[in-house]
């Protein structure tokens, strides 16, 4: 920014993962000053470590844990978040895209706490159902999805609750149950933030 601006001054971070030859492996930028990346959400990332305490799920067929890279941080920092999901043999979840009569699977966290918030799912394998006359994007055995999410600015430090819900449909080749709704809930502490250092 220009001298005369009024944002002049203002850093806008960027956090980069060097390796031991000196190349750059990653680049992470942010787009304000206010937000920061966790160091937690780049171990994760890069090294699949997510060290806090996990949900558990267990739906009929369906064993899911659910872990974010912390369970502290200030308002306004992005964190990570792991998901392992297992299915017992012969039944399978939806990926996308899906046709509206089926409940693809998605993680979504309470707005009460967190702003923004995306995941990565792996890519559904597409499987022909002769009975049913369609091709469809599905998940068996045991995959992993990858999310961030944004915690809300302007929180007070003390102790939080992260809660969210997970959707799914789990189904065989001959027969399909109702769509469920697991819903998760994770502790989380937001920490004041650090003070300026003195002029």
């Amino acid at each position: 920014m220009p001298k005369d601006h009024s944002f002049y001054g203002i850093p806008f971070p960027a956090d980069f993962l060097i390796g031991a030859d000196g190349v750059i492996r990653a680049k992470y930028f942010l787009p304000d000053y206010q937000t920061r990346v966790a160091s937690s959400k780049i171990l994760l990332d890069q090294f699949d470590v997510a060290g806090a305490k996990s949900a558990w799920i267990e739906a009929d067929d369906l064993r899911v844990t659910i872990t974010p890279t912390t369970d502290h941080s200030v308002a306004g920092q992005e964190i990570g978040v792991m998901v392992n999901l297992s299915l017992a043999p012969g039944w399978h979840i939806y990926g996308q895209p899906l046709p509206s009569n089926y409940t693809a699977t998605s993680i979504e966290f309470d707005s009460d706490l967190v702003v923004q918030q995306s995941f990565e799912y792996p890519t559904p394998e597409k499987v022909t159902f002769e009975m049913l006359g369609e091709t469809l994007p599905v998940y068996h055995g045991d995959f992993r999805a990858k999310g961030t999410v944004l915690i809300r600015s302007g929180l007070k430090p003390g102790e939080y609750q992260l809660k969210g819900k997970l959707k799914f449909q789990e189904c065989s080749t001959e027969v399909c149950k109702i769509p469920q709704t697991a819903v998760f809930e994770l502790p989380m502490r937001i920490e004041a933030m650090t003070p300026a250092a003195p002029k």
